[in-house]
Protein backbone atom coordinates (compact mmCIF):
# COMPACT_ATOMS: atom_id res chain seq x y z
CA UNK A 1 0.00 0.00 0.00
CA UNK A 2 2.77 2.41 0.86
CA UNK A 3 4.46 1.68 -2.47
CA UNK A 4 1.27 2.17 -4.42
CA UNK A 5 0.68 5.50 -2.73
CA UNK A 6 4.26 6.62 -3.30
CA UNK A 7 4.18 6.19 -7.07
CA UNK A 8 1.48 8.79 -7.74
CA UNK A 9 3.23 11.16 -5.32
CA UNK A 10 6.54 10.86 -7.14
CA UNK A 11 4.82 11.33 -10.47
CA UNK A 12 3.02 14.38 -9.18
CA UNK A 13 6.24 15.95 -7.90
CA UNK A 14 8.04 15.13 -11.16
CA UNK A 15 5.20 16.66 -13.12
CA UNK A 16 5.35 19.85 -11.07
CA UNK A 17 9.09 20.07 -11.58
CA UNK A 18 8.83 19.37 -15.31
CA UNK A 19 10.89 16.19 -15.03
CA UNK A 20 10.50 13.07 -17.28
CA UNK A 21 7.85 10.63 -16.04
CA UNK A 22 7.24 6.92 -16.62
CA UNK A 23 7.01 5.99 -20.28
CA UNK A 24 9.73 8.45 -21.26
CA UNK A 25 7.27 11.27 -21.86
CA UNK A 26 8.03 14.68 -20.45
CA UNK A 27 5.43 16.33 -18.30
CA UNK A 28 4.18 19.74 -19.28
CA UNK A 29 6.63 22.38 -18.08
CA UNK A 30 5.60 24.10 -14.89
CA UNK A 31 4.18 27.56 -15.44
CA UNK A 32 5.93 30.31 -13.48
CA UNK A 33 3.80 31.63 -10.66
CA UNK A 34 3.36 35.38 -10.49
CA UNK A 35 4.86 37.05 -7.42
CA UNK A 36 2.48 37.53 -4.54
CA UNK A 37 2.14 41.20 -3.70
CA UNK A 38 0.39 41.93 -0.45
CA UNK A 39 -0.62 45.27 0.93
CA UNK A 40 1.12 46.11 4.18
CA UNK A 41 -0.19 48.16 7.08
CA UNK A 42 2.90 47.59 9.19
CA UNK A 43 4.44 50.62 10.83
CA UNK A 44 7.56 51.08 12.88
CA UNK A 45 7.17 53.00 16.13
CA UNK A 46 10.34 54.27 17.79
CA UNK A 47 10.50 56.04 21.13
CA UNK A 48 13.85 57.44 22.24
CA UNK A 49 15.21 59.25 25.29
CA UNK A 50 18.55 60.10 26.93
CA UNK A 51 19.70 62.49 24.24
CA UNK A 52 23.06 64.12 23.65
CA UNK A 53 23.34 67.49 21.93
CA UNK A 54 26.42 67.46 19.70
CA UNK A 55 27.33 71.10 19.33
CA UNK A 56 30.43 73.12 20.20
CA UNK A 57 31.08 76.76 19.39
CA UNK A 58 34.73 76.83 18.32
CA UNK A 59 35.47 80.55 18.11
CA UNK A 60 34.00 84.04 18.02
CA UNK A 61 30.41 83.77 16.76
CA UNK A 62 30.09 85.24 13.27
CA UNK A 63 26.51 84.14 12.51
CA UNK A 64 23.49 83.18 14.58
CA UNK A 65 19.75 82.49 14.36
CA UNK A 66 17.67 84.05 17.15
CA UNK A 67 20.71 84.10 19.36
CA UNK A 68 21.64 80.46 18.65
CA UNK A 69 25.19 80.33 17.24
CA UNK A 70 25.36 79.15 13.62
CA UNK A 71 29.10 79.48 12.99
CA UNK A 72 31.76 78.58 13.78
CA UNK A 73 30.14 75.42 15.19
CA UNK A 74 31.26 71.80 15.35
CA UNK A 75 28.08 69.71 15.08
CA UNK A 76 29.86 66.33 15.01
CA UNK A 77 32.18 66.51 18.04
CA UNK A 78 34.10 63.33 17.24
CA UNK A 79 36.34 63.78 20.29
CA UNK A 80 33.32 64.03 22.61
CA UNK A 81 33.99 67.64 23.56
CA UNK A 82 30.67 69.40 23.10
CA UNK A 83 28.64 66.16 23.11
CA UNK A 84 26.46 67.08 26.08
CA UNK A 85 23.74 64.94 27.73
CA UNK A 86 20.41 66.77 28.05
CA UNK A 87 17.60 65.81 30.42
CA UNK A 88 13.94 65.31 29.57
CA UNK A 89 14.38 64.82 25.83
CA UNK A 90 12.02 62.49 23.98
CA UNK A 91 11.53 61.65 20.30
CA UNK A 92 8.75 59.66 18.63
CA UNK A 93 9.29 58.33 15.12
CA UNK A 94 6.45 56.48 13.35
CA UNK A 95 7.00 55.44 9.74
CA UNK A 96 5.69 53.11 7.04
CA UNK A 97 8.57 52.47 4.61
CA UNK A 98 6.23 50.75 2.12
CA UNK A 99 3.85 53.69 1.84
CA UNK A 100 6.67 56.19 2.40
CA UNK A 101 4.69 58.01 5.08
CA UNK A 102 5.42 58.87 8.66
CA UNK A 103 5.66 61.33 11.50
CA UNK A 104 8.50 62.59 13.69
CA UNK A 105 7.99 64.57 16.88
CA UNK A 106 10.69 65.50 19.35
CA UNK A 107 10.94 67.68 22.44
CA UNK A 108 13.95 68.71 24.45
CA UNK A 109 15.39 71.54 26.49
CA UNK A 110 19.02 72.61 26.29
CA UNK A 111 21.16 75.69 26.92
CA UNK A 112 19.47 77.52 24.04
CA UNK A 113 15.89 76.99 25.23
CA UNK A 114 12.94 74.62 24.79
CA UNK A 115 12.70 72.98 21.37
CA UNK A 116 10.10 71.01 19.44
CA UNK A 117 10.25 69.50 15.95
CA UNK A 118 7.39 68.19 13.84
CA UNK A 119 7.81 66.42 10.52
CA UNK A 120 5.19 64.73 8.35
CA UNK A 121 6.78 65.31 4.93
CA UNK A 122 9.43 62.88 3.70
CA UNK A 123 11.49 63.25 0.55
CA UNK A 124 14.48 61.44 -0.86
CA UNK A 125 17.95 63.03 -0.55
CA UNK A 126 20.11 64.10 -3.48
CA UNK A 127 22.50 61.24 -2.77
CA UNK A 128 21.87 57.49 -2.43
CA UNK A 129 19.43 56.51 0.34
CA UNK A 130 21.76 53.72 1.40
CA UNK A 131 23.37 50.48 0.31
CA UNK A 132 22.05 46.93 0.72
CA UNK A 133 23.63 43.58 0.00
CA UNK A 134 22.45 42.32 -3.37
CA UNK A 135 22.12 38.81 -4.78
CA UNK A 136 25.45 37.77 -3.28
CA UNK A 137 28.05 39.03 -0.83
CA UNK A 138 29.90 40.53 -3.79
CA UNK A 139 26.94 42.53 -5.03
CA UNK A 140 25.49 45.66 -3.49
CA UNK A 141 22.38 47.63 -4.32
CA UNK A 142 22.11 51.41 -4.09
CA UNK A 143 18.72 52.76 -3.08
CA UNK A 144 17.79 55.78 -5.17
CA UNK A 145 14.91 58.21 -4.65
CA UNK A 146 13.77 56.67 -1.36
CA UNK A 147 12.60 59.05 1.36
CA UNK A 148 12.22 56.39 4.07
CA UNK A 149 14.69 53.49 3.88
CA UNK A 150 15.08 50.41 6.05
CA UNK A 151 17.97 48.04 6.69
CA UNK A 152 20.66 49.90 4.78
CA UNK A 153 24.26 50.97 5.27
CA UNK A 154 24.93 54.72 5.29
CA UNK A 155 27.87 57.13 5.45
CA UNK A 156 31.46 55.90 5.62
CA UNK A 157 32.48 54.70 2.16
CA UNK A 158 28.95 53.71 1.06
CA UNK A 159 28.13 56.81 -0.98
CA UNK A 160 24.94 57.09 1.05
CA UNK A 161 25.72 60.53 2.41
CA UNK A 162 29.10 62.05 3.22
CA UNK A 163 31.54 60.12 5.45
CA UNK A 164 30.67 62.30 8.45
CA UNK A 165 30.11 59.02 10.33
CA UNK A 166 31.63 55.57 9.93
CA UNK A 167 29.87 53.07 7.70
CA UNK A 168 26.89 52.23 9.88
CA UNK A 169 24.03 49.75 9.62
CA UNK A 170 20.80 51.72 9.73
CA UNK A 171 17.51 50.10 10.67
CA UNK A 172 15.52 53.14 9.52
CA UNK A 173 16.63 56.27 7.69
CA UNK A 174 14.51 59.22 6.61
CA UNK A 175 14.89 62.60 4.99
CA UNK A 176 12.52 65.49 4.37
CA UNK A 177 11.50 68.86 5.78
CA UNK A 178 10.72 69.62 9.41
CA UNK A 179 9.12 72.48 11.35
CA UNK A 180 10.98 73.68 14.45
CA UNK A 181 9.94 75.86 17.38
CA UNK A 182 12.12 77.44 20.05
CA UNK A 183 10.44 78.56 23.28
CA UNK A 184 7.05 78.16 21.61
CA UNK A 185 7.83 80.40 18.62
CA UNK A 186 8.68 79.26 15.07
CA UNK A 187 12.43 78.90 14.62
CA UNK A 188 12.64 80.42 11.16
CA UNK A 189 15.19 79.51 8.53
CA UNK A 190 16.83 82.74 7.39
CA UNK A 191 18.99 80.96 4.78
CA UNK A 192 16.25 80.65 2.17
CA UNK A 193 16.13 76.93 1.47
CA UNK A 194 14.06 74.83 1.83
CA UNK A 195 11.86 77.70 3.08
CA UNK A 196 11.49 80.24 5.89
CA UNK A 197 9.38 77.89 8.05
CA UNK A 198 11.13 74.64 7.11
CA UNK A 199 14.47 72.99 7.69
CA UNK A 200 16.02 69.96 6.02
CA UNK A 201 15.71 66.91 8.24
CA UNK A 202 17.73 63.70 8.50
CA UNK A 203 16.77 60.87 10.86
CA UNK A 204 18.64 57.61 11.41
CA UNK A 205 17.98 54.66 13.69
CA UNK A 206 21.40 53.01 13.72
CA UNK A 207 23.68 50.64 15.53
CA UNK A 208 25.88 52.44 18.02
CA UNK A 209 28.15 55.17 16.67
CA UNK A 210 28.93 57.19 19.80
CA UNK A 211 30.58 55.81 22.89
CA UNK A 212 29.49 56.56 26.44
CA UNK A 213 31.96 59.44 26.58
CA UNK A 214 30.45 60.94 23.41
CA UNK A 215 33.38 60.07 21.17
CA UNK A 216 33.26 58.55 17.68
CA UNK A 217 36.23 56.31 17.01
CA UNK A 218 38.03 54.29 14.35
CA UNK A 219 38.73 50.58 14.66
CA UNK A 220 42.18 51.26 16.07
CA UNK A 221 40.69 53.28 18.93
CA UNK A 222 41.75 56.71 17.67
CA UNK A 223 39.25 59.54 17.21
CA UNK A 224 37.34 59.17 13.94
CA UNK A 225 38.53 61.35 11.07
CA UNK A 226 36.43 61.16 7.86
CA UNK A 227 39.49 61.91 5.75
CA UNK A 228 41.37 58.86 7.07
CA UNK A 229 38.86 56.48 8.60
CA UNK A 230 35.77 56.39 6.38
CA UNK A 231 36.29 52.68 5.70
CA UNK A 232 37.56 51.71 9.17
CA UNK A 233 35.15 53.42 11.56
CA UNK A 234 34.14 51.63 14.76
CA UNK A 235 30.46 50.88 15.48
CA UNK A 236 28.67 48.79 18.11
CA UNK A 237 26.05 46.32 16.80
CA UNK A 238 24.87 45.71 20.37
CA UNK A 239 23.83 49.35 20.73
CA UNK A 240 21.05 51.35 19.07
CA UNK A 241 20.85 55.12 18.58
CA UNK A 242 18.33 57.53 17.09
CA UNK A 243 19.89 60.53 15.30
CA UNK A 244 17.70 63.62 14.79
CA UNK A 245 19.16 66.49 12.79
CA UNK A 246 17.94 69.64 11.09
CA UNK A 247 19.87 72.04 8.91
CA UNK A 248 19.63 74.55 6.05
CA UNK A 249 19.81 73.56 2.39
CA UNK A 250 22.02 76.31 1.03
CA UNK A 251 25.11 74.05 1.00
CA UNK A 252 27.69 76.82 1.26
CA UNK A 253 31.21 76.15 2.42
CA UNK A 254 31.18 77.77 5.84
CA UNK A 255 34.66 78.20 7.26
CA UNK A 256 34.83 76.84 10.78
CA UNK A 257 31.68 74.72 10.60
CA UNK A 258 31.78 70.94 10.85
CA UNK A 259 30.33 69.78 8.55
CA UNK A 260 31.16 72.79 6.38
CA UNK A 261 28.31 72.29 3.89
CA UNK A 262 25.69 73.75 6.24
CA UNK A 263 25.33 77.31 7.49
CA UNK A 264 23.29 75.98 10.42
CA UNK A 265 22.93 72.48 11.85
CA UNK A 266 21.46 71.00 15.04
CA UNK A 267 22.29 67.38 15.84
CA UNK A 268 20.93 65.19 18.64
CA UNK A 269 21.60 61.51 19.34
CA UNK A 270 19.17 59.59 21.56
CA UNK A 271 20.85 56.71 23.38
CA UNK A 272 17.89 54.87 24.96
CA UNK A 273 15.65 53.46 22.23
CA UNK A 274 12.55 51.27 22.11
CA UNK A 275 11.23 50.06 18.74
CA UNK A 276 8.16 48.01 17.94
CA UNK A 277 6.39 46.88 14.78
CA UNK A 278 2.63 47.35 14.75
CA UNK A 279 -0.37 47.31 12.44
CA UNK A 280 -2.01 50.06 14.46
CA UNK A 281 -2.48 53.30 12.57
CA UNK A 282 -3.05 55.26 15.77
CA UNK A 283 -0.49 57.97 16.42
CA UNK A 284 1.26 57.71 19.77
CA UNK A 285 0.80 60.56 22.21
CA UNK A 286 3.77 61.61 24.32
CA UNK A 287 2.05 60.06 27.37
CA UNK A 288 1.61 56.76 25.51
CA UNK A 289 5.23 56.93 24.36
CA UNK A 290 6.31 57.29 27.98
CA UNK A 291 4.29 54.21 28.91
CA UNK A 292 5.71 52.25 25.98
CA UNK A 293 9.20 53.16 27.09
CA UNK A 294 8.56 51.93 30.65
CA UNK A 295 7.05 48.57 29.60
Amino acid sequence: MKKNHAIPLVLAVASLLGLPTAGGQDASPAQPRPPVIEKSNIRYQVVAKAARLNRRVTGEVTDSVRGVPASPVDSLCYDGVGSTPIDGAIAILEVDPVKQTGLLRARWKDRNGSWETYQDFFHHPEHSSGVRMGSSRNEVEDLINVGIAQNVYLHGDTGGGAPIFPTVFTYLAAWGFTHVTLDGEPFLNKYGLPGPERWVSHIMLTEGVRNEDGTVRALGGEIYNPMRHKDVGAVDPADMELHVEFMDERFPVVKGNNPAMFAFQYHLVFEDVVMRVTESQQTLSFAEADRLFSE
